[in-house]
């Protein structure tokens, strides 16, 4: 007997609570019957038409993914724009859609916490601790093994992440680094707390020119690793969540997710 959509929503949110995400989000069901019934879950970073197809071949009732397909309001569901076809599709197939967003990248073991581990961080705590929930909150700090230079810290983050590249901002690219502040996804947001607790570089994506501009004025060097590769291993742990959750679950990670971005 399969779970129902509620029930594995609950799990979602007992790991990731709702609470914890920003104010601008929108995490949780965001379609779907709670209590329809769910033998196959697919898992993703982001609902593409890509992952609405493959959760249709494998027969799945549900997807969790980490971005959420529903942000900004929606003013028609038609099937002649993007948006409204895949919506449209996921309706008809009777597919429940949930997200984990920020309260994931707040929570134990979710972006941030699988970032800081692929790095090898020791001592690591949020960098922007939510008051009375203990080692939950947004970004991780924490220290380095041992000290290496910040290009070197650069061309460690594009392995760790199995990314083709990664952007360095940095005024001294020789300068010995040991504390690491982090925030996966889009994080400049908090490169001021990393500066207050004097991380000597900072890790996290989508970093604009005025941003990247300003940051080679300070201390603090910036490594830019994009978006996408900081964030997309927690589609797996997501996975593998849901599968202690319960053995008899299918669950199937998508794996044909591409970077938009094409380095060339």
């Amino acid at each position: 007997m399969g779970r129902t959509v509620g029930e594995i929503t609950a799990w979602m949110a007992d790991w990731a609570n709702p609470a914890w995400a920003e104010s601008y989000d929108n995490c949780g069901l965001l379609i779907g019957h709670e209590q329809q019934q769910v033998d196959t879950v697919v898992t993703a970073l982001d609902v593409t038409e890509k992952v609405v197809d493959y959760a249709i071949s494998v027969g799945a009732q549900m997807i969790v993914s980490h971005h959420p397909l529903i942000f900004r309001p929606i003013k028609s569901i038609v099937d002649n724009n993007r948006d409204g076809k895949r919506l449209l599709k996921i309706i008809e197939n009777r597919l429940a859609v949930c997200a984990a967003h920020t309260n994931m990248d707040a929570a134990l073991g979710g972006t941030n916490d699988i970032a800081a581990e692929r790095l090898g961080l020791l001592h690591v705590k949020p960098l922007c601790p939510i008051e009375e929930e203990g080692d939950v909150g947004m970004g991780r700090i924490g220290v380095l093994p041992r000290s290496m230079n910040v290009r070197d810290f650069a061309l460690f983050v594009k392995e760790a992440f199995e990314t083709d590249s990664v952007r360095l901002i940095s005024s001294n690219p020789n300068k010995l680094v040991y504390r690491v502040a982090l925030c996966t996804g889009k994080g400049m947001d908090f490169f001021k707390d990393a500066i207050q607790q004097d991380a000597d570089v900072y890790l996290t994506g989508d970093v604009t020119y005025h941003e990247a501009e300003a940051a080679l004025a300070g201390n603090v060097s910036i490594v830019d690793a994009g978006h996408y590769a900081t964030e997309l291993p927690i589609a797996e742990a997501i996975a593998q969540f849901l599968q202690q959750e319960d053995e008899s679950l299918q669950v199937f990670p998508f794996e044909g997710s591409r970077d938009p971005f094409v380095t060339l």
